[in-house]
């Protein structure tokens, strides 16, 4: 995904904020852990060492997991002080640690996800009833069963997270019209 069209689709995505999301892109070195098609980027207000070491964070949280299934996708950090508008406009929970927009093909997550704040972590912590690297789990394996199966029900988006969680590729039938293969070789 070219950044630019990224970059607008998240401007739009934001319209309801005063601020406009500029995104910088984190390089890894090719023989990653994560497809090349893969890409990280932070919100230009992350701090950049902390950008740098949550996208680092991220990248290895994901590589027990088949990220190769996602085919192009991206996954953004988003600062704590600019999560919770960002979901607000979207009219989502903004207690939610990450969104996916699986038409563009990105992962949005809140940057408390890494280091929140007490009061941000003893929120996460009622509502998931997890926080640090178990949320950060329990949220990627979620998104990305959103995403290898293009699915946009919550429900069906948890079973394949667990079947993840549990070391199995999603078996994507549950999907209306979508099977493991078709989500995996077209990508939306």
């Amino acid at each position: 995904m070219k950044k630019s069209v990224l970059i607008a689709v998240l401007l739009a995505a934001c319209a309801a904020q005063t601020q406009t999301l500029k995104l910088v892109t984190v390089r890894f070195p090719a023989n990653g852990s994560t497809p090349n098609a893969v890409q990280f980027l932070c919100s230009q207000k992350y701090d950049k060492t902390e950008c740098v070491k949550d996208a680092t964070a991220l990248r290895q949280a994901l590589a027990t997991y088949p990220t190769e299934l996602l085919g192009a996708w991206s996954f953004v950090l988003v600062p704590a002080d600019d999560w919770k508008a960002l979901l607000r406009g979207q009219g989502g929970d903004p207690v939610s640690p990450a969104f996916s927009m699986l038409d563009q093909r990105v992962t949005l997550l809140d940057g408390s996800l890494f280091v929140g704040s007490a009061t941000r972590n003893k929120e996460l912590l009622q509502h998931f009833a997890k926080v640090g690297p178990a949320l950060v789990d329990l949220a990627i394996t979620h998104e990305m069963g959103h995403a290898i199966c293009q699915e946009t029900n919550e429900r069906r988006a948890d079973d394949y997270g667990r079947e993840l969680r549990e070391g199995k590729t999603p078996d994507c039938s549950l999907t209306p019209g979508r099977t493991l293969t078709s989500s995996a070789q077209q990508p939306k």
